[in-house]
């Protein structure tokens, strides 16, 4: 073979090597045709033509030569140099990061395996990602198993993923105790756990055990405070249900039959528990106060009196406030327990073991107000106008 020949030979192969990674371009059209024919003396074969009425030209010129070259040779890299101009103005999409989990069943042929990235957004074209194992003669290495991939990953990219076999990243999360679904959807997908997306979608209708069952309107989040905070190992990636089934069987291992029964015993239902251990884990910054606020909300409650806890409201105006203002416990909302009597409709948060054992367990006394310094320490009062004098004395 001529220099020349090799000259356009490679070229048109560089070509065809960046038409391979661009996931717009799909060759379906030469699937089942001898297109490419890299036989020596034959490297483009225009048979597919033959019903075009182009093909009278190509058998006119193949016989001929340009400068030396057969000019089927130029027709061909030509050919290839537009459709990669082509497809260049046509393959222009957004970088999307997002880890997606797609599960490789073994045993899966090539075709299957790349309708099933097409059908996941991993890849444009199933057909041309099948071409594209069956040139690099990866038809039959691809490995089963479970992968996290990214729509923003070339084909290339992807195939090397699945032949290297399931690599799955560990990432340790800590949920801190009162967090809200909110807060902690922010923080799986600032970890790359999970999408925010897809994790406050399923918080507001999955309801993975009959007990965390809420039929009130007004609450947006059926599992907020049963999502149980720990410190977790997830798989980068996982699926939001995978990470929420494992959230509230945490939950529901950690609310064992002795709390239970405990439970029962100060008629409390689950939710309600829940709820209470809520408002105590967001309003107590040490242990040693949390059994005491939960004795006074329920002093509160046997007077009926409102909860008046400043927690609801920002959990109503969902947003943290230092400090809540006389206008801001006049909102409209079923969450402000200034000017509604009784629980608001569900947690506020997800309370921790501590805050739970302080609702069942909680410590004896006779006050009806507390406040707390700029320590986090808790001051307690019987009376409002001693709780007056607190607020003016403490720092």
């Amino acid at each position: 073979m001529s220099y020349a020949l090799q000259v356009i030979k490679k070229y048109s192969q560089k070509i065809f090597s960046y038409i391979k990674n661009i996931k717009y371009f799909d060759p379906s059209f030469i699937k089942n045709n001898s297109f490419f024919n890299f036989k020596t003396n034959n490297f483009f074969n225009f048979s597919f033509l033959k019903d075009n009425k182009l093909s009278s030209l190509f058998s006119t010129i193949k016989n001929n030569k340009l400068f030396n070259i057969p000019v089927k040779y130029i027709m061909g890299s030509l050919f290839l140099f537009l459709v990669a101009v082509f497809i260049g103005f046509h393959s222009i999409a957004p970088k999307d990061n997002r880890p997606i989990v797609i599960e490789i069943k073994p045993g899966m042929q090539t075709a299957e395996i790349a309708k099933l990235l097409k059908d996941k957004d991993i890849i444009y074209h199933d057909t041309f990602f099948e071409l594209l194992a069956k040139l690099r003669g990866l038809d039959k290495e691809l490995k089963g198993g479970e992968y996290v991939l990214h729509p923003a990953m070339s084909n290339d990219e992807v195939m090397d993923e699945l032949l290297k076999g399931p690599q799955n990243i560990i990432v340790k999360v800590t949920i801190p105790e009162g967090y809200t679904v909110e807060q902690i959807a922010d923080l799986l997908e600032k970890k790359q756990v999970t999408t925010k997306h897809d994790f406050l979608n399923l918080a507001q209708k999955y309801i993975p055990y009959e007990y965390m069952q809420n039929n009130d309107p007004n609450v947006k989040y059926k599992l907020e405070g049963y999502l149980f905070p720990d410190t977790y190992e997830f798989v980068k990636g996982s699926p939001a249900k995978k990470i929420i089934d494992t959230m509230t069987g945490e939950f529901d291992k950690k609310l064992n039959n002795d709390l239970r029964e405990q439970a029962k015993e100060k008629d409390l239902s689950i939710h309600d528990l829940i709820v209470l251990a809520s408002l105590v884990e967001a309003e107590a910054k040490f242990d040693e106060d949390r059994p005491i606020i939960a004795q006074v909300f329920f002093n509160r409650l046997d007077i009926n009196m409102p909860l008046q806890s400043d927690t609801t409201i920002q959990y109503a105006m969902r947003k943290r406030k230092e400090n809540i203002s006389i206008d801001d416990t006049k909102i409209d909302s079923p969450y402000n327990t200034y000017i509604h009597y009784g629980l608001p409709p569900s947690a506020v948060d997800n309370p921790g073991l501590a805050s739970i054992k302080a609702v069942l367990y909680p410590q004896a006394n006779d006050y009806l107000y507390f406040v707390a310094d700029n320590q986090g320490h808790n001051h307690y009062n019987r009376t409002y106008t001693e709780h007056l004098d607190t607020i003016n004395n403490i720092e």
